[in-house]
């Protein structure tokens, strides 16, 4: 299952991906993000713990790397996944988690 922020983050990756290299190099990746986020109802547990929030003590979310740039964050909840953010590899995490809760803040 995806959160509405997550959808929002492959909309706006989309989004770049069109407007920088096109729509077909967006329409492709857009694919590889969704059969890996459908991969993970039976593999859920093959990603790695997010290292950012690892040495935070923030052992429930998961990563899934998927090439060249992107990571899918999840979290397993009994049998669900919950896929959280998907993300740029590239950009600092901690800025992201801040401008996220900036922007859920505000109504």
């Amino acid at each position: 299952m995806r959160s509405e922020a997550a959808d929002e983050d492959m909309l706006a990756i989309a989004d770049d991906l069109a407007a920088s290299v096109g729509i077909d190099a967006a329409l492709v990746l857009d694919e590889r993000l969704d059969v890996a986020i459908e991969s993970l109802d039976e593999l859920s547990h093959r990603g790695r713990v997010v290292p950012e929030l690892r040495a935070r003590g923030l052992m429930a979310y998961r990563e899934l790397i998927v090439p060249p740039y992107y990571r899918i964050m999840y979290r397993v909840e009994e049998r669900e996944v919950w896929v959280i953010a998907v993300l740029d590899h590239r950009r600092d995490l901690d800025r992201l988690i801040e401008e996220r809760a900036r922007r859920d803040r505000t109504p």
